[in-house]
């Protein structure tokens, strides 16, 4: 939905905005000094570290826009770069897995409910 134009009022941060400077030097390294929130939305959806982006990224759209999402914006940043540091598969997947629940609304906070943007 965050690509979709009606809803590009509800981007609190700019979509061209580099990954590294939202999410700190860790992303940087792994994503490049070019990578954009726009692009990491649109990340390679075999890859786990671009699932881990891409969910990353939404997690932390929904995190700004809803007071009800299940993690804060600080929180975002601070799993994705937690599982980035870890170096594992299993952590980079399992940091995947629950910014896509919190995404969906599976865990416990409700889904984003936008309107087209006037």
């Amino acid at each position: 939905m965050w690509m979709m134009g009606q809803h590009r009022c509800y981007w609190m941060l700019d979509p061209e905005q580099k990954v590294g400077l939202v999410f700190g030097p860790l992303a940087e390294t792994k994503y490049g000094s070019n990578t954009t929130l726009r692009q990491s939305i649109n990340g390679n959806l075999g890859d786990p570290y671009q699932t881990l982006l891409r969910e990353g990224t939404t997690a932390l759209l929904n995190s700004y826009t809803s007071t009800q999402f299940v993690y804060q914006p600080v929180d975002v940043v601070r799993r994705l770069n937690w599982a980035l540091a870890d170096g594992s598969m299993q952590q980079v997947l399992m940091a995947a897995l629950r910014f896509i629940k919190a995404n969906s609304g599976q865990a416990g906070n409700t889904t984003c409910k936008f309107s087209v943007c006037t």
